[in-house]
């Protein structure tokens, strides 16, 4: 019998008896639509994407004791509604610790003696100069010209992920060139600015 032809229950069974065609199918049907559902509340697509992946695979990972109560698509919009959900509460709770941090250090900043800031900013930018060019090039894009990673990978025609790996790159050279106490809260100052996807 074509795998293609299971009713919603035999689907179900099948899927609890782990099998992979059962997962395949449902994962074939329904990613593409759940995709673009999630997509018209992000308006992001690579957030979307990585949201409905983690409800399609949790979907797999507890397949001997998922229960659906109407149909298998309504299940998975509604895990994916509340996925996004959770997403985004989880997003704006640590953006709102990261902002009060980071204003926080912006104010002790301020506080320090001039001369001793431009020390800092001296050795600080003596050690992005020293980044690798594609690696410096990506993060003054993102930390001094405020593009956003979408915008940086359309101008540089590479992908978001790449974008997102060669800033953590650049900060964690940064880091360990900047572990002077005397330097650090530069350091932390731009680490601390709102990622910007």
């Amino acid at each position: 019998m074509n795998d293609f032809l299971r009713t919603e229950k035999e689907l179900l069974i099948a899927l609890k008896n782990d099998d992979s065609r059962a997962y395949k199918q449902i994962y074939m049907t329904y990613y593409q639509g759940l995709c673009v559902y999630i997509n018209s509340y992000t308006n992001n697509i690579q957030t979307s994407e990585d949201i409905v992946q983690n409800v399609l695979l949790k979907v797999w990972e507890e397949r001997d004791r998922i229960q659906v109560h109407s149909s298998i698509k309504s299940y998975l919009y509604k895990s994916a509604y509340y996925s996004f959900i959770d997403f985004y509460r989880k997003k704006k709770t640590f953006n709102k610790k990261l902002e009060s941090l980071r204003y926080k250090i912006l104010n002790d900043l301020l506080e320090e003696e001039v001369g001793l800031k431009e020390k800092r900013l001296i050795a600080l930018r003596k050690a992005i100069d020293n980044l690798p060019s594609k690696c410096k090039e990506i993060f003054v894009l993102s930390k001094f010209d405020g593009l956003k990673y979408k915008e940086i990978a359309e101008t540089l025609d590479i992908s978001i992920n790449t974008v997102e790996n060669q800033i953590g790159k650049a900060l964690k050279t940064l880091r360990e060139k900047m572990v002077d106490a005397r330097y650090l809260n530069l350091f932390i100052s731009f680490f601390f600015r709102s990622k910007q996807v």
